[in-house]
């Protein structure tokens, strides 16, 4: 459960997030339904091996395939099996902003410590727009946000338009996955 307070989220982060988090999958049961204990299993079994956190419905946990009622069933799962006592982490990305923000809340009430946001394919074509989401995010959250640039969300943003996210005070990281050498070593020399 998260610690710390807006303002604080950044300090909170240099001082937490270390070592390996590990991205859970989303287990699904015969009749294509989430598996609910398949999930607490996993969280359980990361755990056991020593992970310093996990995150859930990121990437290999197909949020992009999931309802937002499904989204729910999977945080709500991983809330109780963390137990409050393991730090974990939401992917909230959602092409609707205000179903990306009762994600948010969501989760922030469930005891998360971290969101993951990336654009919202199809929506953004523009690193200000980009900023603007992600600070639609912020202000509806006490929550530190880690943000994903990825090619497959349709733009990356440059290492200036990370330096803008990284300036709004519960923007902790950034998941640098844009696939350029140039942009991962400018971004982390400017940030």
């Amino acid at each position: 459960m998260a610690s710390y307070k807006k303002h604080e989220a950044q300090d909170w982060a240099w001082e937490t997030l270390k070592g390996q988090w590990t991205t859970l999958i989303t287990p699904f049961t015969p009749d294509n339904r989430v598996d609910i204990d398949g999930v607490k299993r996993n969280v359980r079994h990361v755990r056991s091996l020593g992970t310093t956190g996990a995150g859930c419905t990121w990437n290999m946990g197909e949020f992009w395939a999931l309802s937002y009622d499904e989204r729910i069933q999977v945080m709500d799962a991983v809330a109780e099996a963390a137990e409050g006592t393991w730090p974990i982490g939401a992917h909230v990305t959602n092409t609707n902003a205000n179903e990306m923000i009762s994600l948010a809340q969501h989760a922030e009430d469930k005891g998360f410590d971290l969101l993951i946001v990336a654009p919202p394919y199809m929506a953004t074509k523009t690193e200000d727009q980009v900023v603007e989401f992600v600070r639609l995010l912020a202000d509806n959250t006490n929550l530190a946000i880690m943000f994903y640039n990825s090619p497959q969300f349709g733009i990356i943003m440059s290492p200036y338009g990370m330096g803008q996210l990284c300036a709004i005070p519960n923007v902790v990281g950034i998941k640098e996955a844009s696939f350029n050498q140039q942009i991962s070593i400018e971004t982390h020399l400017s940030l």
